[in-house]
């Protein structure tokens, strides 16, 4: 009896996962879009590695300062982080400013040449090291209200917009909550909200330069506002209108000034998507499984962090150039392993990716001088270079002929 119930068994379940599959593709309108790289032939970039005396993995973010990021998981203090060829000097400031400042937080760009900040469940602090002055702002005063989110709208006047969740305190349900974006003036010592919107469970937001990116994932739409949450416009608003029903994406990760973005998240992962003059506005697909992109503070690369298989995730560069077609190019593998949103990092002057992993600092300077084989400019345009060479001669992103 039993064998004959396999018997109908097998056939049912596989025309069921058949139909899955081709519903799958359907429903989600994957056009078998084409897919620019090969990660399998991804090569490797060695790191500096340094050893630290903690067993934990730091909080990083950017500082003023050359060569250089903070932390604030230390000795209640803010801590930067300096590398040298075979080491790691430590200097320490603003120890003891504020209470219970180790832990973690929801950090920004640097403000200004001079000024730091970040977010801490419901308060936050500017660091002015000209000054030496620490500024403690208490955004919101409930406890059923926390920070999740927080982005420069005017550095110049002191303009921050904060992402607000609210829980219902009579409910149990963890998930009942509202979402709130305040735009508040923090020039004195006094909060001052500006204003205030209202912002959907299924929205993500971004910035670029002074428009902010709302995309609901469940109507597929992009709303384009300025920092004042005023209406706007933006031809990438135009490019995914014209695409929807095609793409599937949950994050927006705009290039600070190129005309294109990467979109994260969908069901075809991640994607590339144009608005330049004279380029091709067909999105195009990058890497399944690929997310928490991050783009350089000169824009000449971004990282990434793409899922292989349940046990591995590994780390990979691009460098970005307007000579590609679709503006990036070839993927190099950093590392086998990957870095938390908040352990990892950019330093300028020189530009390197810094990611902390348990007791460990790995560090990839992006210059001639980290790489002596480099006999250009820059180490980006040495990489660029190569990789357009290879990609004309692969017939690879459109390119054919030998680019000049």
């Amino acid at each position: 009896m039993k064998r004959s119930t396999d018997n109908f068994l097998w056939p049912a379940l596989s025309i069921l996962v058949l139909s899955i599959c081709l519903f799958s593709t359907t429903a989600y309108g994957d056009n078998k879009m084409d897919t620019l790289y090969n990660i399998k032939e991804a090569k490797p970039l060695k790191p500096q590695m340094y050893d630290i005396q903690i067993t934990s993995s730091l909080s990083l973010f950017p500082v003023p300062q050359d060569n250089a990021l903070g932390t604030n998981d230390l000795n209640n203090a803010i801590t930067l982080l300096s590398f040298h060829q075979d080491r790691i000097t430590y200097d320490k400031y603003f120890k003891n400013a504020v209470h219970d400042v180790e832990g973690g937080g929801e950090y920004i760009p640097i403000v200004s040449q001079d000024i730091i900040g970040f977010g801490q469940t419901r308060r936050f602090l500017l660091y002015d090291f000209e000054y030496k002055t620490c500024q403690n702002y208490r955004i919101v005063v409930s406890l059923e209200k926390t920070i999740e989110k927080i982005a420069i709208a005017d550095a110049r006047q002191r303009h921050f917009i904060f992402e607000i969740q609210a829980h219902n305190g009579k409910s149990e349900d963890p998930w009942d909550y509202t979402s709130l974006l305040l735009l508040m003036d923090l020039n004195s010592k006094e909060t001052r909200v500006i204003k205030e919107m209202t912002k959907g469970k299924e929205v993500t937001w971004s910035m670029v330069s002074d428009k902010i990116f709302l995309y609901d994932r469940v109507k597929e739409q992009l709303q384009v506002l300025t920092v004042n949450f005023e209406p706007s416009h933006h031809p990438l608003a135009d490019v995914i209108k014209r695409n929807r029903g095609k793409i599937r994406f949950m994050w927006i990760h705009p290039h600070p000034y190129l005309p294109f973005a990467i979109l994260s998240g969908g069901k075809n992962g991640a994607m590339s998507i144009s608005w330049g003059p004279d380029r091709d506005t067909t999105p195009h697909d990058l890497f399944s499984r690929a997310t928490q992109f991050s783009f350089s503070p000169d824009g000449k690369w971004v990282v990434f962090r793409k899922k292989l298989t349940l046990e591995q995730e590994n780390t990979y560069l691009m460098p970005v150039s307007e000579k590609y077609p679709n503006y990036l190019g070839s993927p190099i593998l950093l590392s086998n392993n990957y870095f938390n949103a908040n352990n990892f990092g950019w330093t300028t002057n020189p530009i390197s990716f810094v990611g902390s992993s348990l007791n460990k600092i790995y560090r990839w300077e992006l210059s001639n001088a980290a790489h002596p084989e480099s006999d250009k400019a820059t180490f980006w345009d040495y990489v660029v270079e190569h990789d357009l060479e290879k990609l004309t001669k692969e017939k690879r992103q459109g390119l054919g002929e030998k680019h000049k």
